[in-house]
């Protein structure tokens, strides 16, 4: 057997915030083009879906922004989010983009079904100041490693996941 045939699909989850920021959607974008040139590697990102797409023009925010998303999503967005989970060989996280009105929850919670339920590596994109999401102990439990900027996660996905 042609050994590139043999290698492995890699599913990279991109875990982080999703709101009316417009950067929540863009550092996704990018990393996806950092590893776009690897064969076998599937993005799983949160956010390609006509209901993300939809939510990008709700022209709202904080707590209205969450009460507008549970309306139109009928609770299906944390199974769907589950299962992308489960199926993954690594979650991204970005820490570093956050709101001081929209605080992390989802993405909290996708890092511990990482680690806790489907032992997944976490790799966290923390940026160079440090924050409640990226220094808290039980956070940081839950991540393989850490790094400042998406290139650096890409560059450690490209070392330690992608030749098998």
């Amino acid at each position: 057997m042609d050994i590139d045939k043999a290698k492995k699909r890699h599913y990279i989850y991109l875990a982080g915030n999703i709101s009316e920021d417009p950067r929540t959607y863009a550092w996704r974008k990018d990393f996806i083009k950092l590893l776009a040139d690897k064969p076998g590697v599937v993005m799983l990102d949160p956010c390609e879906n006509d209901f993300d797409q939809d939510m990008k023009t709700a022209g709202k925010g904080g707590l209205e922004f969450i009460k507008e998303a549970v309306k139109r999503s009928q609770k299906i967005l944390r199974a769907k989010d589950y299962q992308l989970i489960k199926i993954s060989s690594i979650v991204v996280a970005n820490l570093e983009l956050y709101s001081t009105e929209r605080p992390m929850v989802g993405t909290i919670q996708e890092l511990t079904w990482a680690h806790d339920v489907f032992y997944v590596p976490v790799l966290a994109i923390c940026g160079k100041e440090e924050n409640a999401y990226n220094t808290h102990p039980w956070i940081d439990e839950c991540c393989s490693a850490k790094v400042e900027t998406i290139e650096e996660a890409a560059k450690l996905i490209k070392t330690f996941f992608l030749d098998y």
